[in-house]
C-alpha cells in the first residue's frame, strides 16, 4: 500500500530534520520518526494504520502547542501522516468487523 511507503519516507524525513541541530525539538522528531518509519514499512495492520495516524496528529499538535522554530514542518508532516495513517487503516475494512458464532 502506497501510503505506508509514504509515512515510510515521513518518518525519515522526521529523524532527518531532528538531526539537524540548530532545530528545536530534535527528540520529539527523531522518536516519532522511527516510529513512523517502522510502522509505514510494516502497514498490513489495521492497528500499525491506527499508530500512524496518531504519531501523526502527534506531530501536528506538538507543531502547534510549543513555539518551535520549524513549525510549518511539524504541522504539514503532523497533517499528511494522520490523514495516511487513518486512510491505511480504513482500508483494512476485514479487520472492522467482529465475528460472533
Amino acid at each position: 500500500m502506497w501510503q505506508g511507503w509514504v509515512n515510510l519516507i515521513l518518518g525519515l524525513w522526521l529523524i532527518l530534520s531532528g538531526l539537524v541541530l540548530s532545530l528545536q525539538s530534535s527528540v520529539n522528531m527523531i522518536v516519532v520518526g522511527i516510529l513512523a518509519a517502522i510502522f509505514g514499512f510494516w502497514a498490513y495492520k489495521l492497528w500499525q494504520g491506527v499508530v500512524n495516524g496518531i504519531l501523526g496528529i502527534w506531530i501536528f499538535l506538538s507543531g502547534i502547542a510549543f513555539n518551535l522554530v520549524n513549525q510549518v514542518n511539524f504541522i504539514v508532516v503532523g497533517i499528511i501522516m494522520g490523514i495516511l495513517g487513518v486512510w491505511c487503516a480504513l482500508s483494512h475494512p476485514g479487520e472492522l468487523t467482529t465475528k460472533t458464532t
